[in-house]
């Protein structure tokens, strides 16, 4: 009923709790695809020893493309299941992920349900530190989007496999931002995306992931390109154009680029001179990262104990 896919570059330290994540899942009638985008470390000779203990894991090996997307696009090209499930090799799942997933969709009437997300626990792998996120349930899903990437993960998200066939597969042209860019379109396309109210993926950080290991130039192009393929939306609302330059701004913060942080503030303040918030995180800016991240921290603390 379900496939899922993992895609994976070099990654053969964390690949092994990723994978037994998948195969302990207490909803059991799934194929696993794990997608080698030409790793040069030994991931053929760990995923191959899992296939031949386990007849639902297959392994598949390609020229390295550089990002996600394809080895994504070509597993779901092979995939047989009613439902496509994604999960990012150093993240893991928690063993009831799947079913309860499948639950939201079952219990739904909701014809445009075409995805089903959850909320996460982030976990500093140095450390074990833990931190829950509980995702935000908005009204209006694409503004948000369209603003920042709220819904963590993409190891969060199951799809149903119907919607790859009415908004596209996943943007080769992006070698991050992809998981974001496809919640974009499956919005925009007038569909939604539900929630299984649980904590049932475990996102790693701290390590040399994908979100970290990008030089912020080439993170920056990916940006850019999102918002040049939805920038109609930005046109018809400088509202939404002003928040976005804000959340662009604090993403520039947090990686230690203060400079091109508080230029955001600046544009996203020109505008929307009303937009308070900007003010405020241009202020903030002002006491460094360190200050900022704290604030931000403390900030997400309280969301979830409100939500």
């Amino acid at each position: 009923m379900i496939s899922v896919i993992i895609p994976t570059y070099n990654r053969a330290i964390f690949l092994s709790r990723a994978i037994k994540s998948v195969l302990s899942q207490t909803f059991e009638d799934l194929e696993l695809f794990v997608v080698d985008d030409g790793s040069t470390d030994n991931t053929r000779e760990l995923v191959q020893e899992y296939e031949r203990k386990d007849k639902r894991v297959a392994y598949i090996h390609q020229e390295h493309s550089g990002g996600a997307a394809r080895p994504k696009n070509t597993a779901i090209r092979q995939a047989k299941g009613e439902y496509i499930a994604i999960l990012d090799s150093d993240d893991e799942w928690l063993p009831g992920k799947l079913e309860l997933q499948l639950q939201v969709f079952a219990q739904s009437a909701n014809p445009k349900l075409r995805a089903v997300n959850c909320d996460v626990v982030i976990v500093e792998d140095k450390t074990g530190e833990e931190e829950k996120y509980r995702v935000p349930r908005y009204n209006n899903v694409l503004r948000q989007l369209l603003m920042r990437d709220y819904m963590g993960p993409g190891s969060c998200m199951l799809y149903k496999k119907e919607v790859f066939d009415e908004v596209g597969l996943f943007d080769e042209q992006l070698r991050s931002g992809q998981d974001r860019e496809m919640r974009i379109r499956i919005v925009s396309f007038g569909y939604d995306i539900g929630f299984a109210d649980d904590y049932l993926v475990r996102y790693y950080i701290g390590h040399d992931n994908i979100s970290t290991a990008l030089h912020i130039e080439k993170r920056e192009k990916d940006w850019n390109y999102i918002f040049e393929k939805y920038r109609e939306y930005y046109e018809k609302d400088r509202s939404l154009w002003s928040d976005k330059l804000r959340y662009d701004g604090s993403r520039y913060i947090l990686l230690g680029e203060l400079t091109k942080g508080r230029k955001r503030f600046i544009k996203s303040i020109i505008k929307n001179p009303f937009n308070t918030r900007s003010v405020v995180a241009l202020l903030l800016s002002l006491f460094g990262r360190r200050v900022y991240e704290a604030l931000a921290r403390y900030k997400m603390r309280l969301a979830n104990r409100f939500l």
